[in-house]
């Protein structure tokens, strides 16, 4: 069993359409999701993912580093989005990690321009763990 990790970044909110904020922001989002579809709370979510990453030594600096590198140049129109729609913003992080004890556990961490990106739109951090058993 390995380390696994996902990293993304999700505009969210109670009543806007994902549609906008991909107009708007101009970036195609991985995946957008409208509050009252299946398996959607009670918000609707416009999402950049890295994608689920798998491997024995996972990464977080690497990971946000490489989405957020791809969001910034857009940070100015992300930022006035989210303010315009009453949006919130936040770079998640979703990890499994394994038990197995021979098995490096994720570095985490963030570098400056992460952190000089998050702070220009307005975005917070999560981070949720997970044990991935054998």
């Amino acid at each position: 069993m390995t380390n696994e990790a996902e990293v993304y970044f999700a505009l969210y909110g109670t009543d806007f359409d994902p549609e906008e904020v991909t107009r708007r922001v101009g970036l195609e989002p991985t995946s957008i999701k409208r509050k009252g579809e299946p398996k959607t709370r009670r918000h609707s979510f416009w999402k950049i993912s890295s994608g689920r990453v798998e491997g024995d030594i996972i990464d977080v600096y690497e990971i946000s580093s490489a989405l957020v590198a791809l969001l910034a140049p857009r940070a100015a129109e992300i930022a006035s989005t989210r303010q315009e729609l009453a949006l919130e913003a936040v770079l998640e992080i979703v990890l499994w990690i394994t038990t197995d004890e021979s098995k490096s556990t994720p570095a985490i961490g963030f570098d400056r321009e992460v952190i000089s990106f998050l702070h220009a739109v307005g975005a917070t951090i999560d981070v949720d763990t997970y044990r991935n058993a054998p």
